[in-house]
């Protein structure tokens, strides 16, 4: 019989192990690599963003001390933001 409800399950069961790392909604900066290797699965889709600069080059550090055995085949997305440049670049 087929299971329709897999991703449910399976976001519950990353829910479940991350449990085991946070606090509330804070996870501390030291424990974000546990968080990772908790949540992040083999071949999952990753898009690795922040509000600024500093918190993605510290996702994406935290990302590096991963244990590949754990967590690898990763997809990673970059996101792509529109740039409209100001009007008196466009005639270059």
């Amino acid at each position: 019989m087929k299971e329709w409800n897999l991703q449910a399950r399976n976001r519950q069961v990353r829910l479940e192990r991350a449990s085991r790392v946070v606090r509330g909604e804070l996870v501390a900066p030291a424990r974000v690599t546990e968080l990772l290797e908790a949540v992040i699965e083999p071949g999952d889709r990753v898009c690795l963003e922040g509000n600024n600069q500093k918190q993605a080059d510290f996702l994406a550090k935290c990302l590096l001390k991963v244990n590949p055995a754990q967590v690898h085949d990763l997809h990673m997305v970059q996101s792509g933001g529109l740039y409209d440049p100001p009007r008196r670049f466009r005639d270059w």
